[in-house]
């Protein structure tokens, strides 16, 4: 039951953060919540422990690229909207 509910939490946290994100940031901060929710995931399906550690290891490279396209991005635009950002 508690992996159901899980799952559906992260789906959920999915389908808000590609909706409501406004700014950049705020992407980057539900996004680290997804990403902690999957490690809870791992933890309780009770996979092998170096699995945890190439799973963050993965999370905090996300991390610091996200980190490091905001700082680039607040540099060259002037700020953060999402918007603004034309990925096509």
């Amino acid at each position: 039951m508690m992996n159901y509910l899980i799952l559906n939490l992260v789906f959920l946290m999915i389908i808000l953060v590609l909706n409501y994100s406004i700014y950049f940031l705020s992407f980057l901060i539900s996004i680290e919540y997804l990403i902690v929710m999957i490690l809870f995931y791992l933890v309780l399906m009770d996979y092998n422990g170096f699995l945890y550690f190439i799973y963050l290891i993965y999370s905090v490279c996300e991390s610091v690229l996200g980190l490091s396209l905001l700082v680039s991005m607040n540099y060259e635009y002037g700020h953060q909207k999402i918007n603004f950002l034309n990925l096509a």
